[in-house]
């Protein structure tokens, strides 16, 4: 009779047999599943606001750019997670003068250690849902060339003529809106660059430099 392996080693033979099968079977699933969802029926497509930036280190996030020059970022307020698409440019940063916030009635008790300065932005919703409420103005910031964040003169309903800065109640698809913020910079002290940041991403807003 011929020599037969043990019962013990051809149990063990058939089972390493059986597990190497199944693996084999489930990479190959694995694989099936992973070209299914890469073709165009496999998921819904990226949406507008998905592909946009996110100001937090994604595109121009943590980049300057120049004054008048557009960019994408997502759109996140942090109460109601709502979210969408905006395109954004800083147009100007130019001086404004105490006369004119005296006249609004938003003048500071600062009169005589700060110049304002009048930061114009411009948004356009470029996402798939209308903003409700959404204080697109809030985020604007301006830095001055000490590195230091200027403080936004908060004027509350009142309006400086000169600069408007009203958000929309609804900002709708496809809707553009100009808004004006003043800021106060310390007397001697330029502006040096324009933030904008929403959400969480505050560690790398996009910026547009500020020119003389």
């Amino acid at each position: 009779m011929p020599n037969r392996p043990p019962r013990t080693t051809r149990f063990r033979t058939a089972l390493v047999c059986a597990l190497g099968v199944t693996l084999l079977g489930l990479a190959t699933a694995g694989c099936e599943d992973d070209t299914a969802a890469s073709g165009s029926g496999g998921r819904q497509s990226a949406t507008r606001a998905d592909l946009a930036t996110d100001g937090d280190g994604d595109g121009d996030g943590g980049k300057t750019l120049r004054l008048g020059e557009p960019t994408s970022i997502t759109y996140k307020r942090g109460s109601d997670h709502m979210r969408g698409a905006l395109r954004v440019t800083a147009v100007s940063a130019r001086k404004g003068t105490h006369a004119e916030l005296k006249k609004a009635g938003t003048e500071p008790s600062d009169v005589r250690t700060t110049q304002p300065y009048y930061v114009t932005m411009t948004f356009e919703n470029v996402g798939a849902n209308s903003l409700h409420y959404p204080f697109l103005n809030t985020p604007t910031g301006l830095e001055d060339a000490n590195g230091v964040d200027d403080q936004p003169l908060i004027t509350g309903d009142t309006e400086v003529a000169a600069c408007p800065g009203k958000d929309p109640d609804d900002f709708a698809v496809g809707a553009k809106v100009s808004l004006c913020k003043v800021f106060l910079v310390p007397n001697g002290i330029r502006p040096s660059v324009v933030t904008y940041s929403t959400g969480d991403a505050t560690k790398r807003p996009v910026s547009w430099k500020v020119g003389r």
